[in-house]
């Protein structure tokens, strides 16, 4: 095999690997998305309960107004029967001031009970509103929800073929070779090969030794970067080489 094969293996092989860690990085934020997608769809159910027990609190407060006037009515009744059974007229008149003292702690709560009411009548109306924003907002959380899924397993497919593809091919390679582009993949972060542009090194950035540049030129042999000892190949020598989608 010569040395112009080994490189069109090789790119192709360094062009598979760069698309499928591409896809591989890509996946790695959707499981962010998600969780993002699903703290907003929390915050909007919390902020609805929050409002749906602001209600409930009102509610009670003015059950509780309501209950305690009502008290106070029995109280009146009682305090008149025994106003009617008076047996003096001090008994009787003592009688009737417990009377007006009790209709104006009513008269109190009833006014409290009026600012209950209208309390609650706010609290129930925000609620309403918000459960009917919160519905919205949450339908169209769902459906992004649901769109950031389909989008995830959609690229997990593709890595899954890309990846089987990538196997496949590397198979293909001759064995040696196959292990050099690995141990230099493996040492250099998943990047075996350096495209070559104005006689730098695409993945180090540092200038190429005039003699290493040629020696790239005549392509008698595999050349690598003197700096972070990948495999290099001039632009145009990839032109060549098919991309898989």
């Amino acid at each position: 095999m010569t040395t112009a094969e080994q490189l069109q293996w090789l790119i192709q092989l360094h062009f598979l690997d760069c698309q499928l860690a591409e896809y591989v990085q890509r996946l790695q934020v959707y499981p962010q998305r998600l969780q993002r997608l699903q703290a907003l769809r929390q915050q909007v159910q919390q902020d609805l309960e929050t409002a749906h027990q602001a209600w409930r609190t009102t509610r009670q407060k003015r059950e509780e107004k309501e209950l305690q006037v009502a008290k106070l009515e029995q109280q009146i009744e009682h305090l008149q029967s025994t106003a009617r059974q008076a047996k003096s007229n001090r008994e009787y008149a003592e009688t009737l001031l417990k009377i007006e003292d009790v209709r104006h702690r009513i008269r109190q709560m009833e006014d409290e009970l009026l600012e209950w009411m209208e309390k609650e009548d706010k609290a129930f109306q925000a609620w309403k509103a918000l459960e009917k924003a919160a519905q919205a907002q949450l339908q169209d959380l769902d459906r992004q929800v649901a769109q950031v899924q389909q989008e995830q397993r959609d690229l997990e497919a593709q890595v899954h073929r890309l990846r089987a593809e990538r196997d496949a091919f590397a198979q293909r390679l001759p064995r040696a070779l196959l292990q050099m582009y690995e141990r230099i993949a493996q040492n250099r972060g998943g990047t075996a090969l350096a495209e070559v542009r104005d006689q730098v090194c695409g993945a180090c950035h540092v200038q190429l030794r005039p003699r290493l540049y040629q020696s790239l030129l005549t392509m008698e042999d595999l050349v690598v970067c003197e700096n972070c000892q990948r495999i290099l190949f001039l632009p145009e020598w990839a032109q060549s080489v098919p991309v898989s989608e």
